[in-house]
């Protein structure tokens, strides 16, 4: 039952909606607090290319009536949790906002051409994952030109905080923690290391894994490379790292990388931690293909994968067996606290009127929003994000 409601969930996540349109002056109310409200209180439990399963951007039905309109843009379509972000954020504007989530295509001069339009159809605020962070002065400089427009940088967290200090209509929309994730992420490899000592394949009390980072440009990539790493060792377990090198969070990129891997190493490799859901589906084919975890967990030949996101395409290997786990990266909730943060100080209000989170006291200006460890007894947990 639970499998047919996640392929059921698969198919309507995999169509992104994207509107598109322009508009007049703000509302004096809006639903979008309430929006907000409804996604999980803050409790403690972070990207990806050419994912063939990835929402695309639709073009919107223009009868948007007098609604302001929110600029937003992704860095790329092609980036899988980005896609589902996107998806969250125009779900959230639905009578809030026009909005036409914009595809960056992994080109800064593009994003920065697509933000220059929507402020010039008088967007009231902008939120965007922007392609390089460093592009962050020239976005703020643009915002303020236009009259101190509001900007929401969401996914791609600005780290300098004398950047992020030098416009006061900044705010930032992230996941927990500077880890982001890893922590978790690798608190699950040792759960699952001490649950199955047949984990340890040739007795010397040692994992020997894989670390597949995301794009070295990315600022959760190195974090998720070295927390997971050091989450293991700190319990006690000691690592031989096999091989650590990028996917570029892209699922055809791991497979080519853990194609030459696994013939390298075959049943020598322990685990492979993947800095992402779309690069570990990728390790995943690639396993599969030369014999590995085609039985589930309960295969001969079985080489656990982990990744971080909890996409729906994931959930359904992780309740197959065929990988062990993810970690949730809430995009539903993202995309309502960014609309609602959009919705409220473009009307002068607090920016978190009516929403059950504070700001980072660590001057980040960030609204950080909890992880989730995700495993075959939880997958329901995550499924739920994508059938609101």
């Amino acid at each position: 039952m639970r499998k047919k409601l996640i392929s059921v969930m698969l198919s309507v996540a995999m169509t992104a909606a994207l509107l598109a349109g322009c508009g007049s002056e703000p509302a004096q109310e809006s639903p979008a607090q309430d929006k907000a409200e409804e996604a999980p209180a803050q409790t403690e439990g972070q990207e990806e290319a050419a994912q063939p399963e990835a929402a695309e951007p639709e073009a919107a039905p223009a009868d948007t009536g007098d609604l302001p309109i929110l600029g937003a843009g992704i860095y790329s379509s092609t980036d899988n949790f980005n896609s589902y972000i996107a998806k969250a954020i125009t779900g959230a504007s639905d009578g809030v906002f026009q909005v036409n989530v914009d595809d960056g295509q992994m080109d800064q001069a593009t994003q920065l051409n697509q933000i220059d339009t929507a402020l010039a159809k008088g967007a009231v605020a902008v939120c965007v994952s922007v392609v390089d962070i460093t592009a962050a002065p020239a976005i703020i400089q643009k915002c303020q030109d236009a009259g101190n427009v509001p900007i929401i940088f969401f996914n791609k967290e600005i780290t300098d905080k004398e950047v992020v200090s030098s416009y006061d209509n900044l705010y930032q929309v992230t996941s927990t923690g500077g880890d982001y994730g890893a922590a978790i992420q690798g608190q699950m490899i040792v759960d699952y290391w001490n649950a199955h000592p047949e984990m340890d394949k040739n007795g010397d009390g040692k994992l020997q894994m894989i670390n597949v980072m995301g794009d070295p440009g990315h600022t959760a990539s190195q974090p998720r490379a070295d927390y997971v790493e050091s989450t293991i060792t700190d319990a006690g377990i000691g690592i031989e790292v096999l091989e650590r090198d990028t996917g570029m969070w892209d699922t055809a990129k791991a497979k080519e990388k853990m194609d030459a891997w696994v013939s390298k190493y075959g049943d020598e490799i322990e685990a492979v931690v993947c800095a992402n859901d779309a690069m570990a589906l990728g390790v995943l084919q690639s396993v599969e293909a030369a014999g590995f975890n085609l039985e589930g967990a309960d295969s001969e030949q079985y080489i656990p994968i982990i990744g971080i996101d909890a996409l729906p395409e994931m959930l359904e290997k992780i309740e197959s067996g065929e990988v062990i786990g993810s970690v949730l990266q809430d995009a539903s909730t993202q995309g309502k606290v960014i609309v609602a943060i959009a919705d409220n100080v473009s009307q002068g209000k607090d920016p978190l009127d009516g929403l059950d989170f504070e700001f980072d006291t660590d001057g980040s200006k960030a609204v950080r929003v909890p992880y989730a460890a995700i495993t075959a007894e939880n997958v329901d947990v995550a499924a739920a994000n994508y059938t609101e």
